[in-house]
């Protein structure tokens, strides 16, 4: 079987180490497949660490459906500090003395579950008026941040040491655990900080599935076992898959769903939860996404084209 490098599509599921960017991971598994077909799913900032989802290949084409899994978090928080970015790496504002009890801390962690309308951080990537609101705060041009429903549930507290708390919680898209970190500082009455993040799982994929850039290169180099490689066909394990063969598979590919094809679909599809389906050849190979809306029925969203014995994975060498 070919072994090229190139011919990898699929999600990687790596390991971050803190201090490094997005694109710095995006940049380093580049070099290491050889393959300029790489994005990520889901940023995470240069001071958190975990799992951090890369699409390679044909898997780039499902970007925004990797990105709307939950997540979830192990943070760290030093309380008696607010900074202008609400993790330790900004400038403080504040400082006060800690006198606040543990029964105190775990009283209030089990009113921040549920749905929260806050502001959006000033540091983040969020675009006001076409500008990131980030670069309003660089250029320091005042700025209104937007406000989002963000939403937190399984708040569970781990450890206290000193000034410093840890906990563990899950939240939706989008949610923002420096912004949970900072009403919850606010709330207590002397603020907070986050000091440590760590990306725990991003569903339906966890931390402990991922390896570190260099497991990744000592992996491909040996052609050694490797589980973090995702192969395309699994990579939306929770998506109905429905077999097409055949004229239908034909027509698929050109971007047309079949009258028979949409018989098929009628018969295996829920409206009320199935939403997008994987359409794959009778060996399984991923054809297209189809998704479900409502009121229109039944669209292509993504073709994949690739060859299936070109789909290597490295835990199946």
């Amino acid at each position: 079987m070919d072994q090229n490098k190139n011919n990898y599509h699929g999600l990687f599921l790596v390991k971050k180490d803190p201090g490094m960017t997005s694109h710095d991971v995006v940049y380093r598994l580049r070099k290491i497949l050889a393959t300029p077909s790489i994005g990520h799913s889901g940023t995470l900032d240069p001071i958190a660490e975990g799992l951090l989802i890369l699409l390679v290949g044909e898997a780039t084409k499902l970007s925004q459906y990797i990105l709307e899994g939950n997540k979830s978090y192990l943070l760290e928080m030093q309380l008696g500090i607010r900074t202008d970015t609400f993790d330790i790496t900004g400038e403080k504002l504040e400082e006060k003395p800690v006198d606040i009890s543990t029964d105190l801390i775990r009283t209030l962690a089990s009113q921040f579950s549920g749905e929260k309308e806050w502001n959006v951080p000033i540091h983040s990537a969020v675009k006001v008026k076409g500008k990131k609101l980030y670069e309003y705060a660089r250029e320091q041009k005042e700025i209104i941040p937007p406000k989002k429903i963000m939403k937190f549930w399984d708040v569970e507290f781990i450890h206290r040491e000193g000034d410093f708390v840890r906990f563990h919680l899950h939240c939706s898209k989008g949610s923002y655990i420096r912004t949970w970190i900072q009403e919850f500082g606010l709330s207590l009455g002397c603020g907070a900080t986050m000091t440590k993040l760590i990306r725990t799982s991003s569903v339906p994929f966890h931390v402990d599935q991922a390896s570190s850039l260099e497991e990744i290169d000592q992996a491909i180099k040996a052609k050694t076992m490797l589980s973090c490689f995702i192969p395309l066909e699994q990579a939306l394990p929770q998506s109905k898959k429905i077999r097409v063969k055949g004229q239908d598979q034909r027509l698929l590919k050109n971007g047309q769903i079949s009258h028979d094809l949409k018989l098929q679909l009628i018969q295996v599809c829920n409206p009320e939860t199935d939403r997008l389906i994987v359409a794959t050849s009778v060996e399984l190979e991923p054809l297209a996404l189809i998704g479900f809306e409502p009121e229109v029925g039944f669209l292509i969203r993504r073709v994949f084209h690739f060859e299936a014995s070109k789909n290597l994975a490295l835990n199946k060498f």
